[in-house]
């Protein structure tokens, strides 16, 4: 997506349309890289999202409203003690590049006024969030950089804010691109530009040359098109008064999603929507919930996989140990055979060459023997090992039951990976695994936290609920449905228990099988993308705890099938 000075200038006008003279109200900092201001203005709140997230750098209006930690850090309080109650005086950008400025008033311990600037720098890795004086000394920083050989800058609590040293020419600067482009040589016009000019995107590079009529790979260029090139940049730098601003996305699921401030000539399927604000948030926020997801869940990810390969690589033993037992009544006969010939074997043999009366044929086989031992001793050795293998075959039996319910039980967290996201629903996981010896209690002394909630549906007036975890999928079963409530499960595939409430009433086919399409989408059996997928649905009143104990784990024995394509139908969402 072209997060370049053309891009976040557009957007930043937006946002200056709504932020300016406006109220914050409050301030958090749900993640570690990210703030959110509550902003009143025009007689409306809205959230402002500000993230230096250095693969998804963003700001945006009305984002995901996100829970926020229980101790809030440092820069957050820093934040609210100097912001809250601030008035935004405006949006700007600083020094022509994707550095945003928030100019606030607000007031000290004393009532007197005093000027703030946050100020947000949208470069990448080099993203970062400050709030600074207004004598441009930093008050504080939320990546603090002692010194950046990169950026010849300091960034610390004390130290004067500087703009990052700029090599490039400024894509206002029309003289100075004229004579750039005199002395284009040949190559590729759309990097020239993008080595050259600061603040654009390749494919907006590109862009501006299809707009000028010129291809991005020309060799060469004239005067004409110089001018022509120069005037459509000018043009876009200004985009957001331009009658070619079309704000517009690209979704897709193989690539994603892209915003753009107008129609990029090189995609087909753009979508036009009402502000860039709005694309910008359809294009990232999903991203970024994807995002903080996959790294917030990856400690349980690894010690789910973890306990899977431990428990597997002990079933493989097992089985292994199993096998051997095949040979129980093999030593048994051995015994039979030395101690009914210890006549003829004498202490110091290594083979016994005896007749197999076991087999009617009597064949001569070969035992192995322990020199030195006698007849008898060797056939009690036999003996023992007979006596081991069947104490082994009991222990192991038992064993194997026990590790394909534990594996069985752990399978049935695989979903809730993928489906949780809060702190709550973290903390339900962590404490799960936890239980089964996948973890060690970390959680021990810190504050308990509320229980998760799950996710609520609303079909044709039937509630219905989906469990996010195996807790959630218990609690749901067993302590909030009634007997007349209707259960909804995968059949071949672990996922979460779906609970349609009747309240006394007849639940039609319709919201049945949206049911199980839901219960599909929410299974493991989805993967196998393409194809129906069994979903068993009964009434509560069916169902029985697992003997395991597990929660999550159910027996039921009345029920009916329906076969479905998994579908999440977010149109039936509650909000």
């Amino acid at each position: 997506m072209p997060n370049d000075y053309i891009t976040i200038k557009a957007l930043v006008s937006e946002i200056n349309n709504f932020a300016k003279g406006g109220k914050i109200d409050k301030v958090n900092m749900p993640e570690k890289d990210e703030i959110c201001l509550n902003i009143r203005g025009f007689g409306q709140n809205r959230l402002l999202t500000v993230s230096c997230n250095a693969n998804n750098p963003r700001v945006h209006l009305d984002g995901d409203k996100k829970q926020n930690p229980l101790t809030a850090p440092s820069f957050c309080m820093h934040l609210r003690k100097h912001l809250t109650g601030g008035i935004i005086n405006s949006v700007s950008l600083l020094g022509e590049d994707r550095i945003i400025c928030f100019d606030i008033t607000s007031h000290n311990e004393m009532r007197d006024k005093v000027n703030f600037k946050l100020i947000a720098e949208m470069m990448g890795r080099y993203s970062n969030i400050l709030l600074v004086k207004g004598n441009s000394i930093i008050s504080d920083t939320l990546k603090q950089v002692s010194y950046d050989t990169m950026t010849k800058r300091c960034l610390l609590a004390g130290a004067k804010y500087e703009l990052p040293p700029q090599s490039k020419l400024l894509p206002t600067q029309r003289d100075e691109i004229r004579q750039l482009l005199t002395d284009y040589s040949g190559g590729d016009l759309a990097k020239f530009l993008i080595s050259n000019v600061s603040g654009l995107a390749l494919i907006t590079a590109r862009q501006i040359l299809l707009e000028s009529g010129i291809s991005p790979t020309a060799s060469h260029v004239n005067d004409k098109e110089i001018e022509s090139i120069i005037n459509t940049l000018i043009e876009y730098c200004d985009i957001a008064n331009s009658p070619k601003y079309s704000p517009c996305t690209l979704l897709s699921e193989s690539i994603g999603g892209d915003f753009f401030v107008t129609k990029y000539r090189e995609f087909d399927g753009l979508q036009s929507t009402e502000s860039l604000n709005q694309a910008v948030v359809l294009c990232t926020v999903e991203k970024d919930r994807r995002e903080r997801r996959q790294d917030r869940t990856k400690f349980l990810q690894k010690a789910f996989n973890s306990q899977r390969k431990k428990l597997l690589s002990k079933l493989e033993k097992d089985k292994n140990k199993l096998q051997e037992c095949e040979r129980t009544e093999e030593m048994k006969k051995l015994g039979d055979l030395i101690l009914s010939n210890a006549w003829a074997i004498k202490k110091g043999d290594k083979v016994a060459k005896v007749a197999d009366y076991f087999d009617e044929n009597s064949p001569i086989i070969d035992i192995p023997l322990d020199e030195r031992l006698t007849p008898q001793q060797n056939s009690q050795a036999y003996y023992k090992k007979y006596a081991k293998l069947k104490r082994t075959y009991v222990a192991v039996t038992e064993q194997l039951e026990k590790l394909t319910q534990e594996i069985e039980y752990l399978e049935t967290i695989a979903p809730s990976l993928e489906l949780c996201s809060t702190n709550e629903e973290i903390a339900e996981l962590e404490d799960e695994l936890a239980s089964i010896g996948a973890l060690k209690k970390t959680r021990k002394d810190k504050k308990k936290t509320k229980p998760s909630q799950p996710i609520a549906y609303e079909i044709d007036e039937f509630v219905l609920l989906v469990g996010k975890n195996n807790l959630q999928n218990d609690k749901l079963t067993f302590k909030v449905a009634n007997g007349g409530d209707l259960w909804i499960h995968t059949k071949d595939a672990h996922g979460s228990h779906v609970i349609v409430f009747a309240e006394a009433r007849d639940i039609p086919d319709k919201v049945t099988q949206i049911a199980c399409e839901i219960a599909a989408f929410y299974s493991l059996g989805k993967k196998d993308s393409g194809s129906k997928i069994p979903c068993d649905y009964t009434p509560r009143r069916n169902l029985k705890r697992h003997p395991s104990g597990k929660p999550g784990m159910v027996l039921y024995t009345t029920y009916k099938t329906a076969m479905v394509m998994p579908n999440e139908h977010k149109e039936y969402l509650s909000k």
